[in-house]
C-alpha cells in the first residue's frame, strides 16, 4: 500500500510505542525494556528506534499515570486504546486535516475505498476551514439521489457534532451495512439552507472512465476519479476511440475528487508531449521535484477542452492544470475545489498505517492549487436541476456547461482548418 495518493481526497513508526516515546527513555534495561515507574514497567520497546528529536516525555507519563489512577472507570482501560489515541494525537498536532493515524479497521477501510467498491452513502468528503466539506457524490449514490451538492457542509451525523471529527471519524460513522440509515444535517453555503437529509446505505460500485461519441464525432471522456480500476477502464476503451478519429475531446472532471498520484500521471501522459512537466512536486527545504510525461501521448494533437467545478479536486486538478499549461487547453465550468497536496500512505506494525502530507503540487508553470483551486478560462454555472457529468445519460441541452464546451470545441476545430 505503499503508493501516494493525492487526496479529498496520501513512515516512521514500528511498533507504536517506538516512534512515539523512542529515543526518549530508551537504553535502561536490556532488551530494549523501558526503566519506567509502575504502572508502566511492562511496556516493552520491541526495536530499537531511529534517530528522533529530543523532547521532554515527563508530561505524557505523568498524564497517564494520573488516568490509571483517578478515572471513575479505570478498571476499563485498555493501555494499547491508550496509546492508540495517543498516537492519533501525535499526528493530529501537526494541524494538517489530510494527516492520520489509521488504526487497522481504518486502513482496511481506506484499502477498500481505493478498489472502486464499498457500503455506505457514496460521497467523497474533505476539510475546509476546518468544517466537513462535500466535494462531491459519488455518480448513481445515495448521496447524489437524496440530493447532496459540491460545497455542502456536515454540521452533524446521527445527531453527534461533527465539527470537531476528523476525516476518519466522520467516515466511519457514516458507513454502515447495507439498507441501514444515517441522518445528516447540512449547510448547504450557496443558499444558506440547513438541511436534515436521512440516507439509506447501499453497496457503492464507483465507475471509473466512459466514454461517447458526440455529434460531429467529438468524443466526450468522462472521468470519475483516479482510483486503481481506472488504468485498466482507460487502456481497453482507448484503442477503440483511436480507432473512431475523433475531429475534438471533451474531458469532463467535474465531481472528480482525486485518487493515486502515479495514476493521474500516467493518464496525463495520452493528451501531452514526451517530457512535458505534468506537474511540480513541493516536498518542502525547497526540494522540488519535477513529474514528467516519459511517453508520447496518442491523443496529444486532437483539440481538447476540459470541464471542472467545484467537485473538481487533487489528482482532476493535476490533469486540468497539466492539459492548460503546457496545451493552452481551455478550462470551462467553475473555480475547481483546490486541493493541492499529496499523502503518502505507510504501512506500519500491526496492520496500522500513517496518512501523512508529504508534499503540495503546483501546475507545470508554477500556479499553487492548495486553497485557491483552478479558475475556468470560461466560467458557466450550471442551474438547479441541470446535470453535472453524473452517470446518468449524456443530455447536451440539459447541461449548459457541457453545451459549452461543445461550442467552443467546435469553433477551436474549424479555426485550425
Amino acid at each position: 500500500m505503499n503508493k501516494k495518493k493525492v487526496l479529498a481526497f496520501t513512515g516512521i513508526l514500528g511498533a507504536i510505542l517506538i516512534a512515539f516515546f523512542g529515543g526518549f527513555f530508551y537504553g535502561a534495561k536490556k532488551g530494549w525494556e523501558l526503566n519506567l515507574p509502575s504502572p508502566f514497567e511492562n511496556i516493552i520497546q520491541k526495536e530499537k528506534p531511529q534517530s528522533l528529536p529530543s523532547a521532554d516525555m515527563s508530561i505524557f507519563w505523568e498524564t497517564w499515570e494520573k488516568v490509571l489512577e483517578k478515572y471513575v472507570d479505570r478498571e476499563k482501560l485498555d493501555p494499547q486504546k491508550n496509546i492508540e489515541g495517543a498516537t492519533k494525537g501525535l499526528v493530529w498536532s501537526l494541524d494538517d486535516p489530510y494527516s492520520e493515524f489509521l488504526n487497522q479497521e481504518e486502513t482496511k477501510d481506506l484499502e477498500q475505498d481505493l478498489t472502486g467498491e464499498f457500503t455506505g452513502i457514496g460521497v467523497e468528503i474533505s476539510k475546509r476551514n476546518g468544517v466537513i466539506t462535500i466535494i462531491s457524490p459519488l455518480p448513481n449514490s445515495p448521496a447524489e439521489k437524496s440530493g447532496l451538492k459540491s460545497g455542502d457542509q456536515i454540521i452533524k451525523i446521527n445527531d453527534q457534532d461533527a465539527l470537531e471529527m476528523s476525516l476518519t471519524e466522520a467516515t466511519k460513522i457514516i458507513r454502515g451495512e447495507e439498507g441501514t440509515k444515517v441522518n445528516l444535517t447540512i449547510y448547504r453555503p450557496s443558499t444558506s439552507a440547513t438541511l436534515n437529509l436521512e440516507i439509506k446505505r447501499a453497496k457503492v460500485v464507483v465507475p471509473s472512465f466512459s466514454y461517447k461519441i458526440l455529434d460531429d464525432n467529438i468524443a466526450y471522456l468522462k472521468i470519475y476519479n483516479f482510483n486503481q480500476p481506472l488504468i485498466l477502464e482507460f487502456y481497453l476503451n482507448s484503442f477503440d476511440l483511436i480507432n473512431k478519429n475523433p475531429k475534438g475531446l471533451i474531458i469532463d472532471l467535474r465531481n472528480n475528487p482525486g485518487g493515486y498520484l502515479d495514476i493521474v500521471v500516467e493518464i496525463a501522459g495520452w493528451f501531452l508531449d514526451k517530457n512535458n512537466i505534468i506537474l511540480k512536486e513541493d516536498l518542502g527545504n525547497n526540494e522540488i521535484k519535477l513529474h514528467k510525461n516519459d511517453s508520447d501521448g496518442a491523443f496529444k494533437n486532437i483539440p481538447t477542452v476540459v470541464l471542472i467545478n467545484e467537485g473538481t479536486a487533487s489528482a482532476s486538478e493535476i490533469l486540468a492544470g497539466a492539459l492548460r499549461d503546457n496545451r493552452n487547453v481551455q478550462l470551462i465550468g467553475t473555480k475547481s475545489f483546490g486541493k493541492g497536496s499529496v499523502q503518502e500512505v505507510v504501512s506500519l506494525s500491526g496492520g496500522n498505517s500513517l496518512k501523512i502530507t508529504v508534499a503540495r503540487w503546483l501546475t507545470p508553470n508554477g500556479t499553487l492549487i492548495e486553497g485557491n483551486g483552478l479558475k475556468p478560462d470560461i466560467e458557466i454555472k450550471n442551474q438547479n436541476g441541470e446535470q453535472t457529468g453524473t452517470y446518468e445519460e449524456i443530455n447536451v441541452e440539459k447541461d449548459a456547461q457541457l453545451f459549452k464546451s461543445l461550442e467552443v470545441l467546435k469553433e477551436i476545430i474549424n479555426n485550425s482548418k
